[in-house]
Formats: structure tokens, sequence, C-alpha cells
């Protein structure tokens, strides 16, 4: 399997908030830094999920998910961190989602996932 096929393998299992296939994705050497780019430039200045964690936190947002999907995305979240995920971009592109990051929310799944991706760093 090649890297682009590892890494587009690990974006799915994140799309279908999979903690499984996360892992063995991980576990087979996808980079958790991978990045769908056009050209070799990416076209969005960060506002678009083009890395596994920036679709971990754009996901977030998704009315249809209920509290098992988030803790599901924050297990994602702490995996792609332990194998070497930036955080910085994730975080770039929650804030320009959902404002500035403040650790004092009130506690929630969806801050959950933000505080485990901000606290990274």
């Amino acid at each position: 399997m090649g890297h682009e096929d590892a890494g587009e393998s690990l974006m799915e299992a994140v799309e279908r908030y999979d903690v499984e296939a996360v892992r063995e994705c991980l576990a087979r050497g996808a980079d958790p830094n991978y990045a769908r780019v056009l050209d070799g430039y990416e076209p969005d200045h960060g506002h678009q999920p083009t890395t596994p964690l920036r679709l971990v936190m754009f996901r977030i947002s998704d009315s249809l998910l209920d509290d098992r999907g988030l803790e599901r995305f924050a297990e994602i979240a702490r995996l792609l961190l332990q194998h070497g995920a930036d955080a910085k971009p994730a975080l770039r592109l929650a804030e320009l989602r959902y404002g500035k990051y403040d650790p004092r929310r009130a506690s929630s799944r969806f801050m959950d996932v933000w505080h485990i991706v901000a606290n990274a760093g």
C-alpha cells in the first residue's frame, strides 16, 4: 500500500469515526499528518479538513453526532496525537469554524475533543 493509499484509508476511517480502523491504519504506518492537497499546495488556506486531525475538528460539529460519536472522535484525536499528528493546523481550523478556543468553556463532549487537541502542544 502506497503513502497516498494509506493516507486516504486513514482519512476514510476518520470520516466514519471508526476507532479500530484508525488504529489499524496507524499501526500499518499511515502518516497521521497526511494531507489531501492539489498540485502540491493547499488551496483553502486551512479552511478545509485536509488532514486527519483537521477532519476530526471539522466533524465534531455534525448535528447528527450523538455523545458516543463525539467520544469516538475524542479517542481518534488521542490516537492521532500519540502517533505524532500536528495539532496546530487542526486548532486553526477549529478557531476559524468555532471561534477562539477558551479552556474555561463549559465541559461537553464537543469541548472534550477540542481540549484534547488544544492541550497537545
